[in-house]
């Protein structure tokens, strides 16, 4: 099974794709720095982490709204770059109501990935896709 990637937020489940994941790798938190401040992106990379940091969080709302923004802002710069980006989930990406809302199954906690990328797009079982530029 090939896994094709698109420009755009693809969001995977990393135990799925361990074959296809981009060697270029980053931290969530190295990527919002490097967001924020419009530095160098790799064209195609992958981020790891986001529902460790949402997990930990003690207001993984709060902290998925302001990744939200800091994401919207950015759609300009992402848009330039035409980036293709892995966002590697541990845990399970399950389907409960609806496939545009995936949840991550992640340690004993049900983590929601809509607050930060909207309405995603269903590509394969466990791999989804939002646009560089999020609609508010």
């Amino acid at each position: 099974m090939m896994a094709s990637m698109d420009i755009g937020f693809n969001i995977i489940e990393r135990k799925e794709y361990s074959n296809y994941i981009f060697k270029e790798r980053m931290s969530v938190v190295e990527f919002l720095r490097r967001v924020y401040r419009e530095g160098e992106l790799p064209l195609n990379f992958a981020v790891f982490g986001i529902e460790n940091l949402l997990y930990y969080s003690e207001e993984p709302e709060k902290i998925s709204r302001e990744i939200r923004n800091l994401l919207q802002d950015a759609a300009n710069f992402f848009v330039r770059g035409n980036y293709i980006i892995q966002i590697l989930i541990e845990g399970r990406i399950d389907v409960v109501e609806s496939s545009e809302r995936p949840r991550i199954n992640y340690k004993d906690k049900q983590i929601l990935l809509y607050p930060i990328f909207g309405r995603v797009e269903q590509v394969d079982l466990k791999h989804f896709i939002a646009p560089l530029n999020l609609s508010s």
